[in-house]
């Protein structure tokens, strides 16, 4: 048995972020989520997490939200063989050319996706009100 403790945890059901929590793992299984494991299980290790995050395997927590309207994109490019070669003949290419109302709405588009698909760390972002807002976090996100 093992007691990740004092860790900060993303949940599906219901979809959320729970910090100072522990987690009880015996062998390839969660057997209990909650505070003070080590008092249940006293013959467990403990490691001491420090408020690092836990998520469950299965969740991409990378994502490039101000591209999603370039699925599927034709583009004449360069060969890139390489990945900054396609950095340069596609990507950056592609970053000057958003502006604003583009960066919203393939934004926007990408979070109903996540939210569809019940991706726990998406519906917690909340876009700002303003669009300047929007454009920064979606910019800087």
């Amino acid at each position: 048995m093992l007691i990740l403790k004092n860790a900060t945890i993303t949940e599906f059901e219901p979809a959320g972020i729970r910090e100072g929590v522990d987690i009880a793992i015996e062998g390839d299984k969660i057997a209990a989520v909650g505070n003070g494991l080590h008092s249940r299980y006293p013959g467990a290790e403990v490691k001491e997490m420090k408020g690092k995050l836990v998520m469950p395997g299965i969740v991409c927590s990378h994502n490039h939200f101000y591209s999603g309207l370039s699925r599927g994109i034709m583009a004449n490019i360069a060969p890139s063989p390489d990945f900054i070669s396609t950095l340069k003949n596609l990507w950056w290419r592609l970053d000057r050319a958003l502006d604003e109302e583009s960066l919203y709405y393939s934004g926007l588009i990408c979070s109903l996706e996540a939210i569809k698909s019940r991706f726990p760390e998406n519906p917690a972002r909340r876009l700002p009100e303003s669009r300047s807002a929007r454009h920064d976090l979606l910019r800087n996100h």
